[in-house]
C-alpha cells in the first residue's frame, strides 16, 4: 500500500479544512436539526465575524441556490449587513424537509455550514363528528378519523376511563383508529374521548376530541301518568313524556279519531314531550284520549283518563304583615273530600293597573304565603285561585294594601339629634333651678 509523504499529506488537510464547518461562520439557532410542523414558519440567521467575508448564501435541499428576496422561501440581509445572511421560511410544506447549507468564502477559505429540517404533520382530527349515535342491540362504529406525522397512537375512553379492547370493545383494524362498541344499550350513551400521541426523537404531541354519543333507541315512557281531572268550564292539560332517540313524534285519538287543534283542543309538542291542551266544554269530553309516540325504532301507546272531578271553591284571602317590600297573606278554601286543595295562584299588580299587567306566583298549601320584592309605600291589588286535582277555581274578592315606607337614615338623625338637644336644654333648666 503506497503512503503519503508529509508534503502530500499536508496538501490533503489542508484542502479537507477548506471545504468543511468552520468556527468563523455561524447558524443561530445552533442546532443542527430544526424540527416544526406544516404549515408553521421558521427563519434561521447564517453570519460571520471574519475580517473579508465572500459570497455568503443558502442551497436547499437539491443543491439549489435559495436567492430570492421575496416567496415563501426567501433570503433577507441579516443583522450582520453583508456578512450574514436570513433564511426565511413562511407556512412551511413538507417537501421542504431536507438538508440546508450556508456557505461562504471567510478570510480565503471556502467554510459551510449545515442545519437538517425536518417538516412533522401536527395531529389532525379531520372531520370526525363531535355527535355520533349508537343503535340499540346492534354492535356500532365510533368515528376517529385523524392524521399525523409521526402517526399518532390512538386510545379511547368512556366517561373517563380508559377503555380496554375485549368483549364489549375492539379495534375496527389495524389501519383504522374507529371503535367498534358491541350489543349496544342505554348504557353505552355519554362522553366518549379519542386521545392521540405523537412520539418521536425529535417531538412529543398530544391532543384529545370530546365526543358526545347518543343511543338510538325505541320511545321509553320517562312519567307514569295515567289519570287527569277536570270539570265542564274547566281546562286541563293531558301529558305524554318519553326517552327516546331520534326524537318521537307524537299522535292523539278519542274514539279512533285523531285529534287536530281546534277551539277546544290545542297541541304542543317539544323535546319528546306532547301536552293536550283540553278545554272542556261539555260532559263528553270526559273519557279515554290515546297518546302515541313513535320513531323509525318502535311505537308506544297509552291511554289517559280524563274525569270529571270537583271545582275547588273559592278561597278567601288577606294580608297579615305589611313590609317594605313584601305582603305577607293568609289564604284559606273550603276542601272537597275526595279532592282536596293542593296550592294557591296568586295574582298581584299596582293598584290603578289592568289585570293583564298583573304578576302571578304559584304556592304549594303552607299556612303563610308572602309576595317579595316589591316596591315600597305603593298599594297593591291581590287576588288568589284555589287549586285542586280538577283544575282551579275562580278568583276571590280582590284585596288592597299598600306597602309601608323606608324610613331614611337621615330623617331617623335628625330627629334623634332633635331629641337629645330638648333633653339636654330640660337638663340644664333642671341644674340651674337647683342651683
Amino acid at each position: 500500500m503506497a503512503t503519503l509523504g508529509r508534503p502530500s499529506l499536508l496538501v490533503l488537510l489542508l484542502g479537507l479544512l477548506s471545504v468543511t464547518a468552520d468556527d468563523s461562520l455561524v447558524i443561530m439557532p445552533s442546532a443542527q436539526q430544526r424540527s416544526v410542523f406544516e404549515g408553521e414558519s421558521l427563519f434561521v440567521s447564517c453570519s460571520s465575524q471574519g475580517k473579508n467575508v465572500q459570497r455568503i448564501l443558502w442551497t436547499g435541499p437539491e443543491g439549489n441556490q435559495i436567492t430570492d428576496y421575496k416567496g415563501r422561501i426567501h433570503v433577507e440581509e441579516g443583522a450582520a449587513a453583508h456578512n450574514g445572511v436570513d433564511l426565511i421560511f413562511d407556512n412551511i410544506l413538507r417537501r421542504d424537509r431536507g438538508n440546508y447549507t450556508c456557505s461562504a468564502n471567510v478570510d480565503g477559505k471556502e467554510v459551510s455550514k449545515s442545519f437538517e429540517l425536518f417538516v412533522d404533520k401536527e395531529i389532525d382530527f379531520l372531520d370526525t363528528p363531535t355527535i355520533q349515535y349508537l343503535e340499540e342491540g346492534f354492535d356500532s362504529e365510533l368515528i376517529c378519523d385523524i392524521t399525523g406525522d409521526p402517526e399518532p397512537t390512538v386510545t379511547w375512553s368512556f366517561e373517563g376511563k380508559k377503555i380496554s379492547y375485549g368483549d364489549k370493545y375492539a379495534k375496527v383494524s389495524d389501519t383504522s383508529n374507529n371503535l367498534i362498541v358491541s350489543n349496544v344499550t342505554l348504557k353505552d350513551a355519554g362522553a366518549y374521548a379519542c386521545k392521540a400521541v405523537q412520539v418521536s426523537p425529535r417531538i412529543t404531541e398530544m391532543k384529545d376530541l370530546s365526543i358526545d354519543v347518543k343511543v338510538h333507541h325505541k320511545p321509553l315512557w320517562n312519567d307514569d301518568k295515567t289519570k287527569a281531572y277536570s270539570y265542564v268550564d274547566g281546562s286541563v292539560n293531558l301529558t305524554c313524556e318519553v326517552k327516546a332517540e331520534p326524537e318521537a313524534n307524537f299522535t292523539w285519538t278519542k274514539d279512533n279519531g285523531v285529534i287536530y287543534p281546534s277551539d277546544s283542543a290545542q297541541i304542543f309538542n317539544d323535546n319528546n314531550t306532547s301536552i293536550l291542551q283540553l278545554k272542556v266544554n261539555d260532559s263528553r269530553m270526559f273519557g279515554d284520549y290515546l297518546c302515541i309516540a313513535q320513531n323509525k325504532l318502535g311505537t308506544l301507546e297509552r291511554v289517559i283518563i280524563l274525569q270529571q272531578g270537583e271545582k275547588p271553591a273559592v278561597p278567601t284571602a288577606k294580608v297579615t304583615v305589611e313590609g317594605v317590600d313584601r305582603l305577607e297573606l293568609s289564604i284559606d278554601a273550603k276542601n272537597h273530600p275526595e279532592m282536596p286543595i293542593v296550592g294557591y295562584r296568586v295574582q298581584y299588580k299596582e293598584a290603578g293597573e289592568d289585570w293583564s299587567r298583573a304578576q302571578s306566583t304559584y304556592f304549594k298549601k303552607a299556612s303563610i304565603y308572602v309576595l317579595e320584592n316589591l316596591k315600597n309605600d305603593t298599594p297593591y291589588v291581590l287576588r288568589a285561585a284555589s287549586k285542586n286535582a280538577a283544575g282551579f277555581s275562580d278568583y276571590s274578592v280582590e284585596v288592597t294594601k299598600r306597602t309601608e315606607k323606608i324610613i331614611s337614615s337621615a330623617s331617623t338623625s335628625a330627629s334623634f339629634s332633635i331629641s337629645s338637644c330638648v333633653a339636654l336644654l330640660l337638663f340644664l333648666l333642671v341644674s340651674a333651678s337647683l342651683l
